[in-house]
């Protein structure tokens, strides 16, 4: 690698710490832009206080700095960095038929002619319209469960449209055909110089309806050969027709009677510490270094491997017949991080919720469960 590239980093939110530690870890020079607050501008070479999404002065900066890539720090980083990346002419996720990775309709759209995976019935929620239930009902744009609910009848689906508008920008709301039972799953990948590689399979636990809080994750997750093999052609198949083929990508599937279904997809790392804890202690894979590569145009595919397993718990209310685990955790040499503060487990209905709730992270030889309790 080039000694101390420049690399722009949208945002400096908590999201952007372990890129910017890692870039200077690898000597890239970081030019971070964020708000005067912004959590990680002390990690950052170069800080500049600026609106996120002022085209003008974050080109005009990136050209004055001589930036040779462009990273996204969060979910709402992601659209800008593709535009900026496109404008600038250097590496990026692919914008001409529209950005893949932001509206969950125009995702759909897009995936709806792929034969390796299937996806609910959806449609843009319209006013008088006849749906047959259950529905889940979703904000467009919204990520971390905010703004997900599901209706059984009309007078639910009201409230619910309700509650999901107060997470949409635009106010359009998304109903999809509710998927019972099942397993859900996350991918972790990252996309480069034409290669699309999978870095780690997550199992997810949920609450389930009426919110479907993510209440815990475990890494790698349980799954034959054949499942592991088609899950990987249907991700990288999605990938591609999203034109998500720079960085990384954080993928949602749920898998029923051995059918894999297309949930939604995201042009950054894993949140809830799936992709700098979780992803990067479970495998050799150094992720946020692959990641930075691929915004330089510099990465190149290398066999990953796993080492450990890892997982978080979350202390909500859904978790409280794990008491046990959570005080084991407190002493076990398995235990590698703990923000439990108290004995309260209060009800969460957003993965947001959740991390504000507290958890323990683990990493041993096998997946921790209550056994271990």
């Amino acid at each position: 690698m080039q000694k101390n590239p420049i690399l722009a980093v949208i945002g400096a939110g908590e999201g952007a710490l372990p890129i910017l530690q890692k870039a200077k870890e690898i000597d890239v020079t970081t030019l971070a832009f964020g708000h005067a607050d912004s959590l990680a501008r002390e990690y950052a070479d170069i800080f500049v206080e600026a609106d996120i999404f002022n085209f003008d002065l974050l080109k005009s900066k990136c050209k004055e700095y001589g930036v040779k890539g462009i990273i996204a720090s969060s979910e709402v980083t992601t659209e800008v960095t593709a535009i900026l990346a496109a404008q600038l002419g250097l590496p990026g996720n692919d914008i001409k038929k529209g950005f893949g990775a932001k509206s969950k309709y125009m995702m759909r759209t897009k995936v709806a002619g792929l034969s390796t995976v299937k996806q609910p019935k959806f449609e843009l929620y319209q006013e008088n319209e006849v749906y047959e239930f259950p529905v889940v009902v979703k904000a467009l744009e919204s990520c971390g469960k905010r703004g997900v609910s599901i209706a059984y009848n009309q007078n639910d689906l009201q409230e619910a449209v309700s509650y999901s508008r107060e997470y949409s920008n635009d106010g359009l709301v998304l109903i999809e055909e509710y998927l019972a039972g099942g397993k859900e799953y996350s991918v972790e990948c990252v996309s480069g110089n034409g290669y699309y590689d999978i870095v780690q399979f997550t199992e997810k636990e949920t609450s389930g309806p009426p919110h479907f809080t993510e209440t815990a994750h475990h890494q790698p997750a349980e799954l034959s050969e054949d499942l592991r093999r088609r899950m990987s052609l249907a991700v990288k198949d999605i990938l591609k027709v999203l034109g998500l083929s720079c960085g990384m990508a954080h993928m949602e599937l749920k898998v029923i009677d051995n059918e894999i279904f297309f949930i939604e997809v995201g042009a950054r790392g894993g949140g809830d510490h799936i992709a700098d804890t979780l992803t990067v202690k479970s495998t050799d894979c150094d992720y946020f270094k692959a990641a930075i590569e691929c915004s330089l145009g510099m990465y190149e595919h290398k066999d990953i491997h796993q080492i450990a397993y890892t997982g978080i718990y979350f202390h909500c209310k859904q978790n409280e017949s794990l008491k046990p685990l959570f005080l084991k955790a407190k002493v076990a040499d398995w235990c590698i991080a703990n923000t439990v503060t108290n004995d309260d487990f209060h009800e969460a209905s957003s993965n947001v919720e959740t991390a504000e709730a507290g958890y323990f992270i683990y990493r041993s030889d096998h997946k921790i469960t209550i056994k271990d309790a």
